[in-house]
């Protein structure tokens, strides 16, 4: 055989393979359901979801002042309504989204495995 039947042999051979392999791929593919493949979070970890949104409310609930001022600002309000108006429900705001964190802080460990860790707030985060 001269050298340029090999090189042909080669080159088709290479081809067959690439085919081959190609024609497989998607009946290799890796089906994905999230219902399967993700275990669900355990008692802990819904504990430890609600202590960390609740040191989080707890330490950044005065931020509800801006962020009020920074929506109404958004929606067009008047100044006035910005200066008068928008720092009170800014400041209710803030209080209640701290009042939750500290009742979320304490109540953590004692909730209900399978119902109590929801938001008490929305959003549950204030960023």
């Amino acid at each position: 055989m001269d050298f340029r039947k090999k090189t042909w042999i080669t080159v088709i051979a290479g081809v067959l393979v690439v085919a081959l392999l190609l024609s497989v791929a998607p009946v290799m593919a890796q089906s994905y359901d999230p219902d399967d493949d993700v275990p669900r979070t355990t008692g802990i970890e819904k504990a430890l979801t609600k202590l960390g949104r609740g040191l989080s409310n707890v330490m950044l609930g005065w931020a509800e002042i801006p962020v009020t001022f920074d929506t109404k600002l958004k929606q067009g309000k008047p100044l006035a309504y910005l200066l008068g108006v928008a720092p009170v429900l800014g400041a209710a705001r803030a209080i209640m989204r701290t009042s939750t964190g500290v009742f979320e802080v304490f109540s953590f460990p004692f909730s209900d495995r399978n119902t109590n860790y929801e938001a008490i707030l929305e959003p549950e985060y204030i960023f």
